[in-house]
């Protein structure tokens, strides 16, 4: 049951080995930081502290009622339980270790990687100033990394999320038909999810998948009909075993007597394409996000198509749109990611997308790639074609 947090744990730890830092704390309630699912797969209700050092100590400090789940886990090399309060245990603990450098769940830059309030930071400096008179510093270097670096069991859910979402694409391809509004097409998807127990990745729920004919967006399904003539893009995750998908596809429907896609239409989704594959084989460890997204956009631009309105790619894993380094233009709205070097393990998407509003042109093309330690696999099979309905 917790064999990818046995993996993340051990992981986590040669981590702190390289980055020379003696204990990384884990203070929560109520299961309140986002790393949890990824590193101990356990909850608790009173407040906690998951700690590990970097001699290889796994140890929780939970509260009575929550440490029967702990102990049952079999993560942990100790599990040491209170009563009155956790502040007398955790003091005891770093007392005992005498750390130089304790690494906390706080960043600027990473919500994943930003699970500690600042009134519980506020806690435990007061709480351990009587013990401790080294340095906290942010996990985020390396908690990032933990999420972004998949292990083996990791990759296997998503590959398995990946085959799910399209097998359930190539089911619905052949069910869809002009005529049917977005909403009828994406009720297609939460039938094929239920047949198989699934849920939507994105909400983690039996709901549609964005399904857009225009107003192109981030949104669900409206009541718009599709007609012949129509470019739709749906853009679907499946969720399997805490890990996801993201994979996008675009569909022509024919008009009566055409037997391919106008001209215009089938010359975008070839530069996509193009797109992908040159941003494909750009890719390998220790380039930046931004050099990868470069290579993609500009080939766009080449073409004669509009700036990319987002980063060529993102990671993908217990979150659809996963922490860690993108695939993104150096905007300040992307912070440090496009600067974070690749590594092998990432799961990326490739999504260099094309939007010709004024002429109701509109791709999006979406591949989920993991990094070798050369370059990088496809996980999805590759839309190689333009789909015709």
């Amino acid at each position: 049951m917790y064999e990818t947090q046995r993996e993340k744990m051990d992981q986590a730890i040669e981590f702190l080995k390289e980055e020379q830092i003696d204990v990384w704390l884990i203070y929560t309630s109520e299961s309140s930081d986002p790393c949890l699912p990824l590193v101990t797969g356990v909850k608790t209700v009173g407040p906690g502290a998951f700690i590990f050092t970097k001699e290889d100590e796994k140890v929780a400090i939970v509260s009575s009622i929550d440490a029967q789940d702990v102990e049952e886990s079999g993560l942990f090399n100790e599990v040491i339980k209170y009563t009155s309060g956790l502040s007398e245990p955790l003091q005891a603990f770093i007392r005992q270790v005498n750390p130089s450098k304790i690494a906390l769940n706080k960043s600027k830059n990473e919500h994943l990687a930003d699970g500690l309030t600042e009134g519980r930071f506020r806690w435990i400096k007061d709480n351990l100033q009587s013990v401790f008179q080294g340095e906290y510093v942010s996990s985020e270097p390396f908690l990032s990394k933990l999420r972004s670096v998949k292990t083996d069991t990791e990759i296997k859910r998503v590959k398995k999320a990946i085959d799910l979402t399209l097998e359930i694409y190539e089911n619905i391809f052949k069910q869809l038909k002009a005529g049917m509004s977005e909403k009828e097409m994406g009720q297609l998807f939460v039938e094929e999810l239920e047949k198989r127990s699934l849920v939507n990745g994105i909400d983690r729920k039996l709901s549609m998948p964005v399904v857009m004919k225009d107003r192109i967006a981030h949104r669900g399904p409206s009541d718009r009909k599709v007609e012949k003539g129509d470019l739709v893009i749906f853009d679907f995750s499946v969720f399997y075993e805490g890990y996801n998908s993201d994979i996008a596809r675009t569909v022509y429907f024919l008009k009566d007597g055409e037997t391919k896609a106008p001209e215009k239409i089938q010359q975008t989704f070839d530069a996509i394409h193009e797109a992908i594959t040159l941003a494909g084989e750009t890719m390998k460890p220790g380039m930046k996000g931004h050099e990868v997204d470069h290579v993609a956009r500009q080939h766009l631009v080449q073409k004669g198509y509009p700036e990319i309105e987002h980063a060529t790619g993102h990671q993908v894993g217990r979150e659809v749109h996963d922490g860690g380094g993108i695939l993104g233009p150096t905007w300040e709205r992307y912070g440090d990611a496009p600067y974070v070097p690749i590594e092998k393990g990432n799961i990326f998407t490739l999504e260099p997308t094309v939007f010709l509003r004024d002429e109701g042109i509109h791709f999006i093309v979406e591949e989920n790639v993991i990094v070798t330690e050369t370059g990088i696999d496809y996980l999805s099979k590759r839309q190689d074609e333009l789909i015709l309905i």
